[in-house]
């Protein structure tokens, strides 16, 4: 069985993967990546999406599909954190960091 695949938003320039508060299953604020089912539904809702978290350069972020370990690994870097940012760097290691 193959895993399951989730779409991401990855900065060109930065490497940075957009994430933002969410609700999880039991209806708890969390902080992680924000992740889609498409790349489609991705691409549709990209502008709108970094304009609520406060991005003017949606020419710069790409779709990027991550396997759903791949996402829970991010978001552990994250620590729940908003002022942490996740960054995955070109040889795809990812990194939590405070600006």
């Amino acid at each position: 069985m193959l895993p399951a695949m989730s779409y991401v938003l990855r900065h060109s320039v930065t490497g940075e993967i957009a994430a933002c508060l969410q609700k999880n299953n039991y209806d708890l604020d969390y902080y992680g990546i924000r992740q889609w089912d498409s790349e489609q539904e991705a691409q549709e809702q990209k502008a709108m999406f970094l304009e609520q978290i406060g991005h003017d350069d949606e020419h710069r972020w790409l779709v990027l599909h991550l396997d759903e370990s791949r996402v829970k690994l991010g978001n552990v870097k994250l620590k729940n954190d908003p002022a942490r940012r996740l960054i995955m760097h070109p040889e795809g290691t990812l990194e939590g960091r405070l600006p």
